[in-house]
């Protein structure tokens, strides 16, 4: 008989309505939270079911992003993985010994034998793990968490449902004997059998045995109520995690006359949105790893998410647990549906403040971070959309570069005429696409280099041009550019959160590239963002192009031979190469830039704390190349003060706007052209180009 298993239990039967009865809160609270899910809009799609799988796999059991701090995730997952496992006593408990019998079966008991000692292992490891958090949590005090009561309360529950099921368990075999596998309970009752009486082993085993099933009934309540919901949560955010690539932004229509530019209500957001705020785990990695947040800015990913949720949580005000059916509605003119006015409430300054919204510079750390992988920077967009497209309310500081960007193509709002300026004075032509198409001579075309705006007109980065074009006509390659059919890529107006302007752009260089057949070549640029836009973003609007950075095209061509370098001359120097946030971070870019620059004669590398996709931003994305920092320190200053503490001589950078930014940095630290101690900075196409040997200087090669 299967409830023979408890037979030392007292009333054991009331343990199904406790269990159960709380079970069916648990269900009536996450659909009740559900109700809010089914206001918002469409959201993630449902296709690539074995690579969503895998994620589960690897983000959420194995929990591979946890380990970027080593402690932590070993706590995490001590507690996460035993409290999983212990789960399989109680569920014996809650079916009357089910479980126990059919383990029980195979192998004469050895299998339960085998669960039974794995389960006094994990518990003593939540234990352990617990008292790591809380030391953590009263003593060590990490900046980036969140100190709340609920905290406690989880970690109390989770502490007392193991202790309270192993001095159970001890107290039992002290007073009825042994149990098979459960030798560190068998060690605790050897003390308790001698000391207590069997009255009072009774009594101890049945306090401690009904104290463990109310704790579970408990935790069950109060888990829909707290933000150790992510436990469940947390497997189906990474199964509906975004698979585009994360430099894509959603797509908008701009043609729907009922359309709602942006994100401004809960409304406005997706499932998927609202399930990140249920979600968020209340690390604080996202909001440690913030440039906004760590230089004194109110921006902090953390708190936005968590308003997120906070706005879900008020939009459920009111709603009962069980909803009413239509007679009782109008029998007694009840109205159990989520408030209006709470479904309007604005999200900036509710979840998060209008100036945070600025502050962003959309450089993805904080998506990069989350171990649960929430989508913070794709929100933060949506609201600029709303912001800008719907209320116009932005900093006036950008109204200059969207001007520029709509009447001249480019955000400096120069003339078109002067694209090509930085082609003068080179030892070989550079001619234009329209050029070649004139002459027929448009099949010559091995690769389009795409200028970019900062290399066109910007004096510092065109310098940046002037080397990679001559690194690659070193290295034999037919290029050609647009020149003047060239325009802005539209990625700042896009971050802006301006839309319109990006898809006048995006659409007419769609059409320029098109129409010259690029998509059957390859286009070769500088620029990060650009490579970012036009690899990840034009083929929402019909442009399917390959794009590389130059970068990569650098590695390639010193790989294959046809770029030769020469030391002679050559000064040797120590490097510090920084990792642009839409290069690395977003497109997974990083050995090459450095296999490239270990190729250039005298170069030592040496890198800053944080590079790779871990690296710290310029401070120049998402629009904020042409606003001021006017709260906190300047981005720009403490990446400088990382790449100085290297004491590197040279900052290698691979971005235009990096150039701009730590160029800027260096002369603000009084390390610039000039100083009695200068840093100097290079593209990593500069450092190539002062040794890059012309291809019709090379000796033939002899047969």
């Amino acid at each position: 008989m299967l409830f023979a298993t408890f037979e030392h239990v007292p009333a054991y039967p009331l343990v199904f309505p406790l269990f159960y009865g709380a079970a069916i809160v648990f269900a009536l609270v996450m659909a009740r939270h559900l109700r809010v899910f089914a206001v918002a809009g469409p959201s993630a799609p449902f296709g690539s079911v074995p690579r969503r799988l895998w994620g589960v796999i690897e983000y959420a059991l194995i929990q591979t992003k946890m380990f970027k701090d080593p402690r932590a995730a070993l706590m995490h997952w001590g507690i996460f993985w035993g409290f999983v496992l212990l789960t399989i006593g109680t569920a014996n408990i809650v079916t009357g010994g089910l479980v126990q019998a059919v383990l029980s079966w195979p192998l004469d008991g050895l299998l339960w034998t085998i669960v039974s000692a794995l389960q006094n292992v994990v518990a003593m490891i939540v234990l352990v793990s617990i008292g790591y958090a809380l030391f953590r949590r009263f003593v060590s005090r990490p900046a980036r968490l969140t100190y709340s009561t609920d905290a406690l309360i989880i970690l109390g529950l989770i502490g007392g449902v193991v202790a309270t099921e192993l001095l159970a368990q001890a107290f039992e075999i002290a007073r009825y004997g042994e149990q098979p596998g459960a030798f560190i309970a068998s060690a605790i009752a050897g003390p308790l059998n001698g000391a207590l009486s069997p009255a009072a082993l009774d009594t101890g085993f049945a306090v401690l045995w009904w104290a463990h099933i109310g704790l579970v009934a408990l935790f069950l309540v109060y888990l829909p109520f707290s933000k150790h919901l992510h436990i469940v949560t947390s497997f189906f955010n990474i199964y509906f995690r975004k698979l585009t690539p994360r430099g894509e932004l959603p797509a908008m229509d701009l043609e729907r006359e009922d359309a709602t530019f942006g994100l401004r209500t809960l409304q406005d957001l997706g499932w998927k949105d609202l399930l990140d705020g249920f979600t968020c785990t209340e690390c604080g990695r996202c909001q440690e790893a913030c440039p906004a947040w760590a230089t004194g800015k109110p921006l902090n990913p953390k708190t936005f998410i968590m308003g997120v949720r906070d706005m879900a949580h008020e939009a459920e005000a009111g709603v009962p647990l069980i909803p009413n059916g239509a007679a009782v509605r109008e029998t007694y003119g009840l109205d159990d549906g989520i408030r209006p006015d709470l479904l309007a409430k604005p999200i900036v300054d509710t979840a998060i403040p209008y100036d945070a919204v600025w502050d962003c510079v959309t450089c993805g750390a904080c998506v990069e971070a989350c171990p649960v992988l929430i989508e913070h920077v794709d929100k933060i967009v949506g609201l600029r959309r709303n912001l800008v497209l719907e209320e116009s309310r932005f900093p006036q500081e950008l109204t200059a570069a969207m001007r520029g960007m709509e009447a001249a193509g480019n955000p400096w709002g120069l003339p078109r005429s002067t694209r090509t300026d930085w082609t003068r004075g080179l030892p070989f032509e550079v001619p234009t696409v329209a050029e070649l198409a004139t002459a027929g001579r448009l099949d010559e075309i091995e690769v389009l280099y795409w200028v970019g705006c900062a290399a066109a007109f910007d004096e510092r980065n065109r310098k940046v041009a002037r080397a990679f074009a001559t690194c690659l006509d070193a290295a034999g390659v037919r290029f050609a550019i647009l020149g003047q059919e060239e325009s802005c890529t539209g990625d700042p107006a896009r971050r802006m959160g301006n839309d319109y302007v990006y898809q006048i752009l995006a659409s007419g260089n769609v059409e320029t590239l098109n129409r010259y057949g690029m998509g059957e070549r390859t286009i070769v640029t500088a620029c990060p963002h650009c490579f970012n836009v036009i690899g990840n973003e034009y083929g929402q609007l019909g442009g399917a192009f390959e794009i590389v950075h130059h970068s990569v095209y650098l590695d390639r061509l010193l790989s294959s031979g046809r770029l030769r370098l020469a030391a002679d001359g050559v000064p040797a120097r120590s490097v510090t190469y920084h990792d642009p946030c839409y290069l690395t971070r977003y497109n997974g870019i990083q050995a090459e830039p450095r296999d490239a620059l270990a190729s250039a004669p005298g170069v030592a590398l040496v890198e800053m704390d944080r590079h790779g996709r871990n690296t710290f931003c310029c401070g120049a994305g998402g629009g904020r190349m042409w606003m001021e920092e006017t709260r906190g320190t300047r981005i720009n200053h403490e990446r400088t003060r990382e790449a100085l503490s290297t004491g590197a001589d040279t900052v290698a950078v691979a971005c235009p706007y990096c150039m701009i930014m730590l160029k800027d940095g260096l002369a603000d630290a009084g390390r610039g052209p000039g100083t009695d101690d200068p840093v100097s900075i290079a593209d990593i196409a500069e450092l190539l180009a002062e040794s890059a040997v012309p291809a019709k200087r090379r000796l033939p090669v002899l047969q």
